[in-house]
């Protein structure tokens, strides 16, 4: 039985150490509470002139921000008509290439096209001499008439 005592005695000395811990613990969360609480009540109340300063300084900072936020928004309609202006270029630039580009094509056909009716003239087919031919004859004047 000796034994016994001695975790009993073991078990109440750990419980009178966790229940000192505990209240210490409690103190110290009570302690802070009536700190706080102490602060707050003394704390010093603000003059109606204070309170007034303290407005005025809460509206030079709302319209600072209010500057702030307009000042953002032009920059971004700025940006964005920059950029529509850049779009409208370049879509410009890119119809005039094109354009270029299909007269340029226009001009090879129709060089293409004289190059075939200029290798087609010296000789000449027998339908181009016939046509040639009733160019130059007027009927109705005879000779000296």
């Amino acid at each position: 039985m000796a034994n016994s005592g001695n975790v009993i005695g073991q078990f109440s000395e750990e419980v009178v150490e966790t229940a000192g811990e505990v209240v210490k613990d409690v103190k110290d969360a009570i302690g802070e509470m009536i700190e706080q609480g102490a602060q707050s009540a003394v704390a010093p109340q603000l003059t109606p002139q204070q309170i007034q300063q303290k407005q005025q300084e809460d509206q030079k900072k709302e319209m600072q921000r209010q500057r702030q936020i307009a000042y953002t928004r032009k920059w971004l309609k700025d940006a964005e008509t920059a950029q529509q202006k850049v779009r409208m270029e370049n879509k410009q630039k890119e119809q005039q290439r094109l354009q270029v580009q299909q007269q340029e094509v226009q001009e090879k056909k129709v060089a293409e096209i004289q190059k075939k009716q200029t290798s087609k003239k010296p000789g000449g087919t027998v339908q181009d001499a016939i046509l040639r031919s009733q160019a130059e004859y007027k009927p109705g004047k005879g000779v000296g008439g």
